[in-house]
């Protein structure tokens, strides 16, 4: 008896009905009437809108006689669309493509490419895990299993690509993959299990235009998928049992007290005060609104003293203008940097300035100055010595530094020194701890560890790899301390490498222990939300060319999940919830990914009352709390967000 083949629903398709040629999709602008629909449908996960990009790399165009979307991956640019909402094991996938690229060149994603690849992209997981079954080079038809930087190659074949476009479909049933180009004579078969289900689209790097792309599902095949949606969701709901919602406790109008607000502890030890830089003058304002005290100019980027003294958590801070610095940033538009002229330290209590030092001059490629995140023990026990660090974009630096000076807290000079390699980068490159236990601290300056007198200890073992690697070049963040819990393993240095990804080290020997590929790793933070594990955990987010993904470690340098809540995403906030103190982390970087997940990587509790403030804008439209903040009302955090010019403070509802 013949099989009658069951009836398929489209779930996805691509419609450019109705667009005019020229570019669309872009990140960076608000989203037009003509592009609603196409804006609505499709996800673009390697230039998501309110992200980072020069364009789009995506437009209309025509070919034979019909609208077709067009990828120019200008530069080093990969992009990829995505079905918006489509998340499938089995299904039909069909497309029409035309590859119009032949080279590729290395970029932050990945490394070692040289020829260009498009097609269709499915079961995707995250930016860097999926399978793609594509044209390479014009030359070859291969099916890839991508994880991070391995690329398996499940099945390949040579081919001659013929003018015009050509059909990729894709049948997915269990852990059967079948592939076919009928254009080609190419038929793949394979069995593979490394990812069940995920988002499907098209990825190109080079060039290339789609003609057409359609999603196709069994009434039986939307049932499983469906049972497997309802099935994750009661085990999230089932997880987020006794965690409470987040809600409004505060807002604060900034115009009303003149800038944005750093709460802390600076004015007196467990009191949680304002400190708030206007644009004539600097204030510590009590959590009930009381000025405490006013220092007559503008005092920038400060940093405080990592204890308090007698005078408060000492503040340190930038005053007065050299000049500006300009320079193209990667959305196209020019970055103005102020060039401050002084530096100062204040007392936390009463504001008065106690000590002022001209900032160096005749600094090649200086964008600006910097500081360390904190200050520490270098000359005496008290921890009040900084460091300041330059921002320079010359000799390979590109956001990092090399130039170091030690000051005390009058700012007398202790040391300055010249790295000749191993960059630092971002704000928290910089990073002190006592690895001898002789109780004054040493600093790890991207790749290079000084001892308290300035004498460099070591340079990482790794370093001139990692500034071989394409956008690597430097050290964006690093971690150090006894984050392993073992005595046999710490100090322990984690080096957040850019598109080298993370080396975990030795703090006392700079010899590598790990290396983990992760993506552009650009940011870290460090806590505790594991209390299975020994340690502390480290979470590493990424940036160019894979947004959104973030990996946890533990403290030894094992990578314990990645997961990727949104494409726009640069990091996340360990934080401590509610009551009953439940160690979460928070996603907050667009109105989406607003939730706590616990510390296997898995979704606890959406954040419905923050995703709606958020509203429907542009990320950069939205000021985040970068930390969670304390009010010294409970033990706990409290979440934040800036829109139109209010500061919303959010606590647990319970």
């Amino acid at each position: 008896m013949q099989r009658t083949a069951p009836t398929r629903t489209t779930i996805a398709e691509l419609d450019l009905t109705g667009l005019l040629p020229g570019e669309v999709l872009h990140p960076m602008k608000p989203v037009s009437e003509a592009e609603r629909s196409l804006h609505g449908a499709w996800e673009r996960p390697l230039s998501p809108w309110g992200g980072f990009s020069v364009d789009s790399g995506i437009s209309v165009t025509e070919r034979e006689g019909r609208p077709v979307l067009s990828f120019e991956c200008k530069e080093r640019w990969e992009r990829a669309i995505l079905a918006r909402g489509v998340d499938i094991r089995d299904g039909h996938i069909r497309a029409e493509v035309l590859q119009t690229g032949t080279e590729a060149t290395p970029n932050d994603d990945r490394d070692n490419v040289s020829q260009a690849l498009a097609g269709v992209a499915f079961r995707w997981v995250r930016s860097r895990n999926y399978y793609h079954f594509g044209l390479e080079g014009r030359s070859r038809a291969v099916l890839y299993r991508r994880s991070d930087d391995e690329w398996h190659a499940l099945a390949e074949q040579d081919i001659e690509v013929p003018d015009g476009f050509v059909t990729l479909e894709v049948d997915l049933a269990g852990d059967g993959i079948r592939c076919r180009c009928p254009e080609l004579d190419v038929a793949f078969l394979v069995t593979d299990t490394a990812f069940p289900a995920g988002k499907v689209g098209v990825r190109v790097h080079a060039g290339a235009e789609v003609a057409s792309f359609r999603v196709e599902q069994t009434g039986e095949q939307r049932g499983r998928d469906t049972r497997r949606r309802e099935r994750d969701q009661a085990e999230e709901d089932e997880r987020g049992r006794g965690i409470p919602d987040a809600a409004v406790v505060r807002t604060i109008d900034l115009a009303q007290i003149g800038g944005a607000p750093a709460f802390s502890d600076f004015a007196a030890p467990g009191r949680y005060d304002m400190l708030v830089l206007g644009e004539d003058r600097l204030r510590a304002i009590s959590d009930d609104g009381e000025l405490i005290w006013e220092c007559r100019e503008p005092v920038r980027n400060c940093v405080l003293s990592r204890e308090a003294t007698e005078r408060g958590r000492l503040i340190y801070g930038f005053a007065g203008v050299r000049g500006e610095t300009h320079m193209v940033n990667v959305s196209g538009g020019t970055q103005t940097n102020t060039v401050d002229d002084e530096m100062v330290v204040l007392r936390g209590d009463t504001g008065e300035i106690v000590a002022r030092r001209k900032l160096p001059e005749g600094m090649p490629g200086l964008q600006m100055f910097d500081w360390s995140p904190t200050s520490a023990s270098l000359s005496s026990g008290d921890a009040t010595d900084i460091v300041l660090r330059e921002w320079r974009r010359d000799r390979g630096c590109q956001g990092g530094g090399l130039r170091l000076w030690a000051l005390d807290r009058n700012l007398s000079l202790l040391w300055e020194h010249e790295q000749s390699g191993a960059h630092y980068g971002h704000h928290h490159a910089l990073v002190f701890h006592d690895i001898d236990g002789d109780g004054r601290d040493e600093l790890l300056a991207g790749g290079v560890m000084y001892a308290p007198d300035g004498q460099v200890l070591w340079v990482h073992d790794r370093a001139d790899e990692m500034s071989r690697i394409e956008s690597a070049r430097h050290y964006d963040a690093v971690a150090l301390g006894a984050l392993a819990g073992s005595d046999a393993e710490d100090p322990t240095v984690f080096l957040v490498a850019g598109s080298a990804g993370v080396y975990v080290v030795d703090a006392l020997t700079g010899e590598t222990r790990a290396v983990h590929r992760v993506g552009h790793a650009q940011g870290r933070t460090v806590g505790k939300v594991r209390q299975d594990l020994p340690g502390t955990e480290v979470l590493v987010a990424t940036r160019w060319g894979n947004y959104g993904i973030l990996t946890l470690f533990s403290g030894r340098g094992e990578r314990l999940w990645s997961i990727q809540p949104d494409y726009v995403g640069q990091g996340a906030t360990p934080v401590t919830w509610g009551s009953a103190g439940h160690r979460l982390i928070w996603t907050n970087t667009s109105r989406d990914a607003q939730a706590l997940w616990d510390g296997h990587g898995r979704r606890v509790k959406r954040l419905p009352a923050l995703s709606r403030i958020w509203g429907d804008r542009m990320g950069r439209d939205v000021g985040r709390g970068g930390s969670p903040l304390r009010m010294g009302r409970y033990e706990g955090d409290y979440l934040t967000l800036t829109v139109d010019g209010v500061l919303h403070i959010f606590g647990p509802d319970e």
